[in-house]
């Protein structure tokens, strides 16, 4: 019996590839936003250790300037980090989405073949009792009567 071939397996395979690509991207989405969350965290250490050095330490004025001149300059960099650390959530979100959508491709597509799978199987159910029926037909006619 010739062996069928699943009509959509080209497009099968490239919902795989390209979800398999979405899973890539997602994941190195996650690991620069971790990148930047660990940038935040660093940076806002480092203001929380410049305002105790500031708060807790007198300095001369020409120093504490300069102090207060570096917490301002920290803190802008907080903010900045910040605002590149929500970009980073958003790129996350967007390509979570591609993610479900390529999921969800992909899924389809698996459900058609399963379908049509078992669809074949019943073709060649039947096919194979229509055999066994013939032959089953023929031995009784070609015996011999008694």
């Amino acid at each position: 019996m010739k062996r069928q071939k699943f009509s959509l397996q080209t497009i099968l395979d490239l919902r795989e590839k390209a979800k398999d690509k979405a899973e890539e991207v997602f994941a190195a989405a996650i690991r620069e936003r971790d990148l930047a969350a660990n940038r935040v965290a660093q940076a806002a250490a480092r203001l929380d250790e410049l305002t105790r050095m500031i708060s807790g330490e007198r300095f001369p004025a020409y120093l504490r300037a300069q102090s207060w001149d570096a917490l301002t300059a920290q803190r802008d960099l907080l903010r900045t980090l910040q605002q590149r650390l929500a970009q980073e959530e958003k790129k996350v979100a967007e390509k979570r989405e591609l993610l479900v959508v390529a999921d969800r491709d992909h899924r389809l597509v698996c459900k058609l073949k399963e379908k049509w799978a078992r669809g074949v199987a019943v073709e060649q159910a039947r096919s194979e009792e229509k055999i066994l029926e013939d032959f089953v037909t023929t031995t009784r006619f070609l015996q011999p009567a008694h």
